[in-house]
């Protein structure tokens, strides 16, 4: 099944990144969330479908996958600041910066570092 994309988007995008949200949506039309307005209706069932396609892993690599799904969705779909699909991108962050030990730090706790 192919996601049925809508005519506008939230913002403009380089055409690799467009084929990569296309995939994820196609995954998510497979489970049956093939127009936005489904996505919209029901999130926690959108956001079980994506734990479904990648995993009940807890790693960086599955939590990137999941960003990626959510990055879809918000490209295709407005959404109000707190939203569920934001809580959980805000799960989804890397739990160490890439290639160190240095555990990831939210914007928040980083900001007051400074």
């Amino acid at each position: 099944m192919k996601f049925q994309m809508p005519s506008e988007f939230q913002k403009e995008i380089a055409e690799s990144t467009k084929k990569v949200y296309a995939g994820k949506l196609n995954a998510l039309a497979r489970e049956g969330f093939e127009t936005v307005a489904s996505i919209q209706a029901d999130p926690k069932l959108v956001i079980a479908a994506i734990k479904k396609i990648t995993g009940e892993a807890d790693d960086d690599k599955t939590r990137n996958a999941r960003r990626y799904f959510i990055s879809a969705i918000f490209y295709v779909a407005k959404f109000p600041k707190k939203n569920p699909f934001y809580t959980y991108y805000q799960k989804c962050l890397p739990s160490k910066v890439f290639g160190t030990d240095t555990d990831w730090v939210t914007r928040k706790k980083y900001v007051e570092e400074d």
